[in-house]
């Protein structure tokens, strides 16, 4: 499905499909926290002195194909130059909506449904 519109707001990406529905992904500039609660989230025990590279390799290795993994909500991507990268997508949709909309000041009609919401916030971001 492809993406009519999109918008960026610090880690969050918001994208309009063609059929208007919403996706939230969160991608951290703190890979490192997002990995501690991934591990978390599994009960995984890791070495608190694993840089970035190390702990994304690892997981990768234990819950994916060693280059990706997908765990829950979380997925943990290896990139060519090694570099670890973390996505977060959100099941509770307008929630994440709600929460990008509280840090930029958006004020939020609580009539509208997730298509209609997301959209705005998108033209907002947009500065539409």
């Amino acid at each position: 499905m492809n993406i009519k519109k999109s918008a960026e707001s610090g880690e969050y990406m918001i994208g309009v499909k063609e059929n208007n529905s919403i996706e939230v992904y969160r991608i951290y500039d703190n890979t490192k926290e997002a990995l501690r609660e991934i591990a978390k989230q599994e009960n995984y025990e890791y070495d608190p002195n694993w840089n970035t590279r190390q702990f994304g390799a690892k997981l990768c290795k234990q819950f994916g194909d060693g280059q990706q993994a997908t765990v829950g909500c979380y997925t943990v991507y290896i990139r060519s130059t090694e570099t670890v990268e973390v996505y977060r997508t959100y099941d509770n949709t307008k929630g994440a909506l709600r929460e990008i909309a509280e840090k930029l000041g958006f004020e939020v009609d609580p009539k509208w449904n997730t298509q209609q919401f997301g959209s705005k916030l998108v033209d907002f971001i947009n500065g539409k």
